[in-house]
């Protein structure tokens, strides 16, 4: 067989096992992503198929390209007016167990350093980075999954939604953190004013992106070619703003927030027609999507190797941040009548994905002294995180069900009004 035969039939297996995940979820509630790590697991470390260093020589470009398509799909899935009603809790679990996970794998990696698994170079802003790498759960992995296994509203919309925000503080966070330890020099004042200004322009520009866009959207309502303009504006805005020193990710989700509410933009500015992003940039993108998901999370079982005790690391944070989530859980949804087996249930839903596994390859590619060990410790914690899910969610799915029973009630038999 020919290399390119080789490749092709590489590239329809890896399609082919995502699409069939998501069949095999809907029966088993065994998250799809779990099938594609093993399939990257079985084509690196253990047939050395794809290779290590060839993989790390691609991330960088593959990440960019990926962190557009999450900040996309995670702003435009935020329906603002959907959100001036039901974001309060989702606002607050995501902010609290945000903090408190952050906080917690920032004081466990400086653990690590002591012991000698981290470089000595690694300091508290190291570890506010890696918690704000693994500080939130996977909107890519949580809502499709609260669809498929059609968990009730009260707990998929607060998860959903709360993965949505946690996508974003992530990126906003760990760009943050980057920045200053880049910077590192001057005084705090002044990296200060530089964060506030490079975030600031990139939210101008996305501002005045989006509304640009809000009348090319216009044009392009019947377009055959809409979702490919749209990715070619999402790449241009990316390297614009970059350009400009300002933060590339914060322009993208800013755009994004604006695209994905144009109908109601368009109300506010006055325009003569209602103006949507359209199904068929929606249909195109969420493909875009489903394709970028499937290849990385192929590429992060490749990467799952040695060295032993950063792998150790990974899981240990993994067990961390399910630990500081319980209680973070309960703290949000204090009053909302949210029983216990459905605070399991929000508890377990926590995966780490394709956020945290983008943003564990651009410090290293930005230059971030010691940081050559952070993909291995965050794709080891990305897989036992998503274990916690997978075993977790059906678990307590069935503790739900068992706590509050479906009663199925007989229908009135034919003739009668069903009345006593």
């Amino acid at each position: 067989m020919s290399d390119v035969s080789f490749m092709l039939l590489l590239v329809a297996g890896i399609f082919l096992i995502g699409a069939l995940g998501e069949v095999v979820f809907a029966r088993t509630r065994v998250p799809d992503v779990v099938w594609l790590i093993i399939c990257g697991w079985i084509l690196g470390p253990l047939l050395g198929i794809l290779s290590k260093p060839l993989l790390l020589e691609i991330a960088p470009y593959f990440a960019a390209f990926a962190l557009i398509v999450i900040l996309f799909n995670g702003g435009t899935s935020l329906k603002l007016d959907t959100v001036a009603r039901s974001a309060p809790r989702a606002l607050t679990l995501a902010l609290v167990g945000f903090a408190m996970s952050a906080a917690a794998v920032a004081v466990v990696s400086m653990g690590a350093r002591e012991i000698g698994i981290l470089a000595p170079e690694w300091t508290w802003l190291h570890g506010a980075m890696l918690g704000s790498i693994l500080g939130g759960s996977s909107s890519i992995i949580v809502m499709p999954a609260m669809a498929i296994a059609r968990v009730e509203s009260s707990v998929s919309d607060l998860v959903s939604l709360e993965s949505a925000f946690t996508d974003a503080l992530c990126v906003v966070g760990a760009s943050a953190c980057m920045a200053i330890l880049l910077r590192q020099t001057g005084s705090e004042a002044g990296t200060a004013v530089v964060l506030l200004k490079s975030f600031g322009l990139a939210f101008a520009v996305g501002v005045v992106a989006g509304l640009l866009w809000l009348f090319l959207l216009h044009l392009l309502r019947d377009a055959e070619h809409a979702y490919p303009v749209t990715l070619a504006g999402l790449l241009l805005l990316y390297v614009g703003v970059e350009y400009l020193g300002a933060s590339a990710a914060m322009g993208i989700l800013t755009f994004a927030v604006i695209v994905g509410n144009a109908r109601l933009f368009s109300r506010r500015l006055g325009m003569v027609t209602d103006i949507d992003l359209g199904m068929g940039v929606r249909g195109f993108h969420s493909q875009m999507a489903f394709i970028v998901k499937s290849f990385f999370f192929v590429m992060i079982g490749a990467l799952l190797t040695p060295p032993w005790p950063l792998v150790a690391l990974g899981v240990l944070l993994a067990a961390v941040l399910y630990a500081a989530r319980v209680p973070a859980v309960r703290a949000a949804t204090l009053g909302s009548g949210l029983g216990s087996a459905r605070r399991g249930l929000v508890a377990v839903c926590m995966p780490r994905g394709l956020a945290a596994g983008v943003l564990a390859t651009v410090p290293m590619a930005a230059g971030v002294v010691a940081t050559t060990e952070l993909p291995v410790v965050v794709f080891t914690c990305i897989v036992a995180t998503i274990t916690i899910f997978a075993v977790g969610l059906p678990l307590a799915g069935r503790r739900l069900e068992v706590v509050a029973p479906v009663v199925d009630v007989p229908e009135p038999a034919a003739g009668t009004d069903g009345g006593p």
